[in-house]
C-alpha cells in the first residue's frame, strides 16, 4: 500500500522511534481523500471488515487523535493508532484501534510506537488509557502488558457471540 505525498498532511511530527532510523510517528491533523482511502485500506488489511471506514475516520481525525507510523524514505503506512476521549472520565482516553503492518510485527516496533503515543497522551494531560483486546490475541496482550497495561476484567461477547475481550487500563505515571 502506497501513500501519495499530501501537502497538508501530516502537520505535526510527534517523535521518531527510538533506535530505528527512518520511522516517524505523526499526529494526523488534516487529510485528503487519497490519504483517507490509504488509512481505510491499512485498517482493512489488519482488521478485515471490522476496520474503521472513512465515515468513522473523519471525525476521529477532527475530534480524536489519529497517529500514523510512517517510513520516511517510503510512502507506506507502517502503523496506525486511533484514540478518543472517555466521556465518563475526563482524565482518560480509549485506544480504539492499534495496528502495526503485518510484515513489521515481531521486531519491537509495536512497543516503541505505543510508548511514543503514551508519552504524547501524557503530554496532553491525560492520566489513563483504556482499551479492549481479543483474549486470544496473545502477542497484543503481551505488548500491552509490557507497556504497563493491566487487565481489569473480561467482557464476554463484547462484539457478539464468542468475541470475548480483556478490558485493560494503563495508569500513566
Amino acid at each position: 500500500m502506497q501513500l501519495d505525498k499530501v501537502k497538508s498532511l501530516p502537520k505535526k511530527v510527534i517523535d521518531n522511534i527510538e533506535g530505528v532510523d527512518g520511522l516517524t510517528v505523526y499526529l494526523v491533523q488534516d487529510y485528503d481523500n487519497k490519504f483517507l482511502r490509504r488509512l481505510v485500506e491499512f485498517g482493512e488489511n489488519i482488521f478485515g471488515e471490522l476496520g474503521m471506514d472513512q465515515w468513522g475516520l473523519v471525525p476521529q481525525i477532527r475530534h480524536g487523535n489519529v497517529y500514523v507510523l510512517k517510513e520516511e524514505k517510503k510512502s507506506t503506512i507502517s502503523g496506525l493508532a486511533i484514540l478518543m476521549r472517555d466521556w465518563e472520565d475526563s482524565d482518560k482516553v480509549y485506544l480504539f484501534d492499534y495496528a502495526i503492518a503485518d510484515e513489521l510485527q515481531g521486531n519491537k516496533l509495536g512497543f516503541w510506537f505505543l510508548n511514543v503515543i503514551i508519552n504524547n497522551i501524557k503530554e496532553q494531560g491525560f492520566k489513563r488509557i483504556s482499551l479492549t483486546v481479543d483474549i486470544e490475541n496473545t502477542p497484543a496482550v503481551r505488548l500491552y502488558e509490557k507497556s504497563g497495561f493491566e487487565t481489569l476484567e473480561t467482557s464476554y461477547d463484547e462484539y457478539g457471540k464468542s468475541h470475548d475481550r480483556y478490558i485493560m487500563l494503563l495508569e500513566i505515571t
